[in-house]
């Protein structure tokens, strides 16, 4: 068996990602080198009276071959300003900085890594970059990228090779200066991963930065400045010092790409997937948390009574848990005067004390009264601490959840593994000196209630029959004995350089950690993993420790979002199902509790989860001047003119938090939108409803399974109706060869002009801009590009986008009467040729397919009923309970919008329907714009007797100028497919018109 990842090339979200980046430099010529050297002789020819002869360059001097960027800079900001608006991100009126450095941000989880690492490939083939350094901020992550490299390798080499693209990625460690080299001169793609550190200081502390005589006298980092790399900066907001920043900017990068889940410092955004659409996308774990708090007294903030003073006035001294200044918590003894609120940012700056005073004070007996504490307070009493006795239980709590998923997920090819963080190295190792003679406190509770736990089913012992201690491991920081002493393990902060033996040790056990074959399930760290190490399987996550800094939550939460991976014959598969992949979270404080104080991390941090954004609305479909729904975007200009609307009705509150007078469901309601975007208003209630943190992070009260109906598989007039439902078609397309050069000529006749490339021509050097010089510098000249470099295979590309043939093409092309545009500007032309031909084809396919049926089906009976048996937990916020069971092959029928709540209301209401489903997500139609899921599928009786099969697809319109184009291309399709398998009844149904 293979083990290794399979990854999957066509996430829309990743390709989002890369083509956002890439996008940034259009225009740029792809032989940028031979094109730089032949405008430098015009130079002289145009401008003789100057000294245009340029000094011979560093890159000469070491044979460097390096990135070239001839763009001008207003050329790369009206190219960011088109990406940000198609991305709904508030557009830049000019660069940060006058920089090239432009920041791509993505949650955590959501491959982030392989955004990059291709994005790199597609600026090879498109523009021929091809030096990239990539800088990382610790060697735990220089270690998680250098694996993700050698793990993505095959899979790079696979998507690229038949673009003749190879590449050479290497770690630089400083201990072989000379690697730098090959770097320089190599003519292929160049990786080269190295952290902040190897860069910062002077020649008396860093290699980079002494001469070597195998470099010819050079020092290092003049063979990576000669080469202007391509710097990604992986974790930027760890490398943000001054110190940093002029280190990175010695590399004098051609651009410079950050990407991170919490930028500390926003440049020019490009593309953003914060928490919020990385949750509605489902590219991330569900977050479900199971609270062990002590009920009553003590379920409060921790307080212990020192002593009660009256020398100059009554004061108490008491150990709360105070705010240090880099965010974190740490318990001090403080000096309270008698009503003074104790989160007082003199005393301890920490918002769970709000409301907390103390009434009243006593010397003998010593004791205080409490605002929110029944009782009074003795000295050397505490309140509000985690005891053993929750700690335990929360080892418990932790335990019998993953006995839980082991049950679910192991015949599925899923590991379970879960994550705990701890106080300090002696809870785990106790006496003992590893993990095999570990004795501390933790290690003897997990023991003991693994035990305990598993003996409660014959199952739990047959699928976890180990012993305790080798299911379990510690993953610390090992501090070095002197000569013939043994390695000890230390207390660390997870941010400094003693940390990274732990983390390369668990870097490099990652794989192994999924394998089924290694016993340990169950890992302890003591310091919360930085950014670097995730592991996919991680679905449960405990806290045997008080939470602390301001982003605390947020990072221990990241160790566990990625979604889980199946081993398989081919390697390991990505499993996307919501019943699945969820991060089940122990923590020692109440759910509300964590919700809050998460969502207080969230907006600290600038994401706006659980209110509506100013650009909630960005991705609205915007409508055409007849009324109808285009598939281009609102974008972030009207979506910030929306929210202002809401704000002023007061629909929502400065801070985008959902106010009470936002009720949809009553009769009648209406946002009062302006004319200008009144056809927007139902787009607007959805997504102003979804704006709740209780979308994304759910206590575990409200899980529920479902029940398979087991005897409705047995019932023949099921079989019967499934079996016709189901059957596969094949389609084809017939669309007359002169319908298709008569729209497409049109269309490209019709596109808005391109304007010509042309060169501004300094002192300096070349800058090749779009559309002449905005403003001209005294004594620069201009002169238009064209002629001046190779054109590209425009049919070529074009036929590799749309399958049309050569002639076709050209008959498109000739026709259009626009071929002077493209010798003038070919990237972009072809850019807008190949969008026009897309959506001419997408519209003409769809009214010339025809549905053929074939032999089998598209979703087989008995695989149904496999995977209703293996059915998952869900959440009752996304399930309907039905009044009469035996209808459907569920108890509980999931839903995705409100529509399709009332539709299943009806349907089992209605007696006449006898049997219906909402038809599951493997259930697919091929179309000729994408496969299709249709919603519903019903059998009514009609005058007792004659069945009716009926399929629904719900939408909450029907007019179909108010769904985008390729829904209705889906629906007309999905028409078509039923007709052909003799299913005649296909409808949309909607509320007030639902068609059964």
């Amino acid at each position: 068996m293979s083990s290794g990842f399979e990854f999957d090339s066509s996430q829309q979200y990743q390709l989002d990602a890369i083509e956002s980046v890439v996008d940034l430099f259009d225009g740029q010529p792809k032989d940028a080198e031979k094109l730089e050297t032949t405008l430098r002789g015009q130079v002289a020819a145009i401008d003789e009276s100057s000294n245009a002869a340029l000094d011979l360059d560093l890159s000469q001097e070491v044979g460097a071959v390096g990135n070239r960027l001839v763009l001008d800079r207003n050329t790369v900001l009206a190219n960011l300003q088109r990406v940000q608006d198609k991305n709904g991100l508030e557009v830049s009126l000019k660069l940060f900085d006058r920089a090239l450095d432009f920041d791509i941000e993505m949650e955590t989880g959501t491959g982030k890594t392989y955004v990059y690492l291709r994005t790199i490939f597609e600026l090879a083939e498109r523009y021929n970059f091809t030096k990239f350094v990539i800088l990382v901020p610790s060697v735990a992550i220089r270690e998680g990228v250098n694996t993700s490299i050698r793990l993505m390798r095959s899979h790079f080499e696979d998507l690229y090779k038949k673009r003749n693209i190879t590449f050479d990625p290497s770690v630089y460690s400083g201990q072989n200066a000379e690697e730098v080299q090959s770097f320089a001169t190599s003519t292929n793609v160049q990786i080269m991963v190295m952290t902040i550190a190897s860069l910062r200081g002077d020649k008396n502390t860093r290699v980079m930065h002494q001469t070597r005589d195998k470099l010819n006298g050079l020092r290092p980092i003049d063979y990576l400045k000669a080469t202007h790399p391509v710097v990604i900066m992986d974790e930027p907001q760890n490398m943000e010092s001054l110190l940093s920043q002029s280190a990175v900017g010695e590399l004098d990068p051609v651009f410079t790409l950050r990407y991170s889940a919490t930028h500390k410092k926003l440049r020019n955004v490009v593309y953003r997937l914060d928490p919020v659409d990385a949750h509605d996308l489902g590219l991330v774990k569900q977050i479900v948390v199971a609270d062990v708090q002590q009920q009553g007294a003590d379920a409060t903030p921790y307080i212990k009574l020192v002593d009660v003073r009256n020398d100059k006035g009554w004061v108490a001294r008491l150990e709360l848990s105070c705010r240090k200044a880099d965010g974190s918590l740490e318990r001090r003894v403080v000096t309270v005067k008698q009503n003074q609120e104790l989160s007082d940012p003199r005393l301890t700056g920490n918002a769970r004390y709000e409301g907390w005073r103390i009434n009243e004070m006593s010397l003998e007996p010593s004791f205080v009264d409490l605002t929110l504490h029944s009782g009074y307070l003795h000295q050397g009493e505490a309140i509000g601490g985690a005891s053993g006795a929750i700690y335990k239980e929360m080892i418990r709590e932790t335990i019998k959840e993953h006995l839980r998923k082991e049950t679910q997920l192991r015949s599925k090819g899923i590991k379970v593994l879960s994550l705990f963080f701890i106080d300090k190295v002696e809870s785990f190792l106790g006496e003992g000196a590893n993990n095999v003679d570990a004795n501390g406190q933790f290690v003897q509770w997990f023991d003991e209630l693994f035990r305990e736990e598993r003996a409660k089913s014959q199952q739990w012992q047959e699928l976890l029959p180990q012993d305790p201690a080798d299911l379990r491991r510690g993953y610390f920081s090992v501090l070095k004995g002197k000569k013939g002493a043994a390695d000890t393990f230390q207390d660390t902060t997870g941010a400094t350089k003693a940390d990274d033996d732990a983390y390369e040790l668990i870097m490099q056990q990652k794989e192994r950690l999924l394998d089924e074959n290694e016993s340990v399930r169950f890992i302890f760290s003591h310091s919360a993993l930085r950014e670097g190490w995730d592991n996919p399987n991680v679905f449960q996550i405990c806290t045997l420790r008080e939470m602390g800094a301001e982003t605390e939550r947020r990072q221990t939460l990241g160790r566990g979002l990625r979604l889980p991976v199946a081993q398989r014959e081919g390697g390991y598969e990505r499993v996307a199902d919501r019943g699945i992949a969820t991060l089940t979270v122990v923590a020692n404080e109440s759910y509300k509790q964590f919700a809050d104080a998460l969502q207080k991390e969230y907006k600290d941090a600038g994401v706006e989860i659980g209110r509506v954004r100013k650009a909630e609305f960005s991705k609205i479909p915007l409508q055409a001047t007849d009324g109808s729904l285009t598939d281009e975007n609102l974008g972030y200009a009207g979506s910030v003119s929306i929210w202002e609307h809401l704000l002023s009705q007061r629909f929502i509150d400065q801070d985008g938090v959902v106010q009470p007078k936002f009720q949809p469901n009553t009769l009648g309601f209406s946002l009062n939108m302006p004319v200008d975007f009144a056809w927007a208003e139902p787009f607007v209630i959805e997504l102003v409803g979804r704006a709740n943190i209780g979308k994304y992070i759910k206590p575990k009260s409200k899980r529920q399974a479902r029940t398979l109906n087991k005897q409705l598989f047995a019932n023949p007039e099921f079989e019967q109706f499934w079996e016709t439902i189901s059957r596969r078609t094949t389609y084809r397309v017939k669309v007359e060869r002169d319908t298709i050069v008569e729209k497409s000529i049109d269309a490209i006749k019709a596109a808005p002009d391109i304007e010509p490339l042309r060169i501004q021509i300094t002192r300096a050097g070349v800058k090749v801009l779009r559309g002449g010089a905005k403003g001209q510098e005294l004594g620069s000249r201009q002169q238009e590009l064209k002629g001046s470099y190779d054109l590209p295979d425009i049919v070529g590309e074009l036929q590799e986008v749309t399958s049309l043939t050569r002639r076709t093409i050209v008959d498109i092309l000739v026709g259009s009467g626009r071929l002077e545009e493209f010798i003038a500007n070919p990237n972009d032309f072809i850019a807008m040729a190949k969008r026009i031909l897309r959506n001419t084809l997408a519209e003409l396919v769809v009214d010339g397919v025809q549905y053929e049926r074939i032999a089998g089906s598209v979703y087989e009976l008995r695989e149904l009923r496999k995977d209703g048996e293996e059915e998952k937990e869900r959440f009752l916020d996304q399930m309907y309970k039905l009044e009469n069971a035996d209808k459907s092959n569920f108890d509980y029928v999931i839903y995705d919008s409100d529509p399709e709540r009332q539709f299943a209301e009806l349907l089992d209401g209605r007696e006449d329907i006898k049997l219906f489903m909402k038809l599951p997500d493997k259930f697919k139609i091929d179309t000729p714009v994408g496969p299709y899921n249709p919603d519903w599928a019903i059998v009514k009786h009609e005058d007792g007797e004659e069945r009716v099969y009926m399929i629904r697809e719900t939408k909450s319109t029907e007019d179909e100028v108010k769904r985008r184009p390729t829904e209705n291309a889906k629906i007309r399709s999905a028409k078509r497919h039923f007709e052909a398998i003799g299913v005649g009844d296909y409808k949309v149904s909607v509320p007030g018109s639902w068609k059964v």
